[in-house]
């Protein structure tokens, strides 16, 4: 009698351990917009913000594997998306128009992971399975966004310029749009 116990205990385990991380990463979405309540982070009161998104832009699969001849073992099924962090994302001060500004970080990671996504396609149209293209690809585009990141912040004073902060939440929309 233990044996099937202890498996149903295992499987239940399994599945609050899936559920539970699935739930530390929210995948960007058109439909479905951040709240505060996935910021779970406690404050960085190191950090002069009201608030701070953590996002990554993810190749998957994660576990690719590279041959000898640095080609990518079926890289035609390489897809990217834009990841936003509940753990390690805060706020401090919640409002109604920070969350939009942090709304906006994270839809110009989801951008830039279009752009990566739209780039491997093309390699991939090309039969290119080699390995650094994809990295080259990856890291060029990474470093735009990063730069896309710091000057949204620098232009809008971190959202507080509202007219400013208003003009690039219509232009990021569009630049998703033409992805979709």
């Amino acid at each position: 009698m233990k044996k099937p116990t202890t498996f149903y205990y295992i499987l239940i385990l399994l599945f609050i351990s899936k559920h539970i991380n699935a739930q530390t990463t929210v995948e960007w979405s058109k439909d479905r917009k951040l709240t505060w309540s996935d910021f779970k982070a406690s404050p960085n009161e190191d950090i002069l913000a009201y608030a701070l998104t953590s996002y990554k832009i993810e190749i998957l699969p994660n576990d690719i594997m590279v041959d000898a001849n640095e080609n990518i073992q079926n890289y035609e099924s390489l897809t990217v998306v834009a990841n936003f962090y509940t753990d390690h994302s805060w706020v401090y001060e919640e409002s109604p128009y920070l969350l939009l500004h942090e709304q906006l970080h994270f839809d110009i990671a989801a951008l830039y992971a279009f752009k990566i996504r739209d780039a491997f396609e093309k390699l991939k149209e090309e039969k290119n399975a080699n390995y650094n293209a994809y990295v080259n690809v990856y890291q060029k585009l990474w470093a735009e966004c990063l730069q896309t990141q710091s000057f949204y912040d620098n232009e809008t004073k971190h959202g507080q310029l509202v007219e400013i902060n208003n003009s690039w939440i219509d232009k990021i929309t569009q630049q998703i749009q033409g992805f979709e």
